[in-house]
């Protein structure tokens, strides 16, 4: 972990809301779903730093896709460039490698495009679903089929872009095979609760990238606690990435 300023180099809208920030900065090096806080302004408004999942990072450059949702990933997008952030990471526990002969599935919902793109550029092999209300809303679309060794479909909800549906749709569909297979998710809650289910039915290992509130990230504030059935952890420390059968998620 390392506290240091990073200089934008790019901001650019990628989709509806949602942006594409390049960083120059010296960071340790990161594994896919781990995170990093970011510091937009010096001031203390906003105050606290933004959890953003870590989307590339190689050579000092950093990639995070973020979507505009409040006051503070609004003063992100109107950042230009030599801009100078606070970046804190890599922060987190990140995605398990698959097992031998285990078939690899990644399953993005919402804002859960950036640990799994970082996954599926790392491992280059898979399949990866994403789902979205509909192709405005899903970013780094060219991107994602160009990485090497995996498949990409979408799921929109109005039918834009490839299956009229939802995310979770595709998975069952896909679970039908007998082959050993692990599901690497992120997305909304009640998205990972059903494929947390769908893998378990399916006889599927699966981990989940938790998207929680937090203050510090790096479990010093405990406001990211979740239940488990180990008890109370924190996402920035025992997370973000867990075994979704570990989840208390009905509680």
């Amino acid at each position: 972990m390392k506290d240091c300023t990073a200089t934008v180099m790019s901001n650019n809208e990628v989709a509806r809301d949602t942006y594409l920030m390049v960083l120059q900065c010296d960071l340790p090096i990161a594994v896919p779903g781990q995170f990093v806080m970011v510091k937009i302004k010096s001031s203390l408004d906003p105050f606290l730093r933004r959890p953003l999942a870590i989307l590339h990072y190689e050579d000092g450059r950093l990639e995070l896709l973020y979507k505009v949702k409040g006051k503070g990933t609004t003063e992100m997008a109107g950042k230009k460039k030599g801009d100078e952030l606070s970046v804190l990471g890599p922060l987190g526990k990140g995605f398990s490698v698959p097992a031998e002969g285990e078939d690899v599935m990644y399953v993005a919902g919402g804002t859960g495009v950036p640990p799994l793109m970082a996954l599926a550029e790392h491992l280059k092999k898979g399949r990866m679903i994403v789902g979205a209300r509909s192709k405005a809303d899903i970013p780094l679309w060219e991107r994602m089929n160009k990485i090497r060794g995996v498949d990409v479909q979408a799921a929109t909800e109005d039918g834009s872009l490839g299956r009229k549906g939802l995310v979770t749709d595709v998975v069952e569909d896909e679970l039908s095979g007998t082959k050993p297979r692990v599901i690497y998710a992120c997305g909304p809650n009640p998205m990972l609760k059903k494929i947390s289910q769908q893998a378990r039915k399916a006889g599927a290992r699966c981990e989940v990238s938790l998207e929680e509130y937090m203050g510090c990230g790096f479990g010093v504030c405990s406001a990211c606690a979740v239940k488990t059935v180990a008890g109370n952890q924190r996402v920035c420390m025992q997370g973000p990435v867990f075994d979704a059968a570990l989840i208390g998620w009905d509680s």
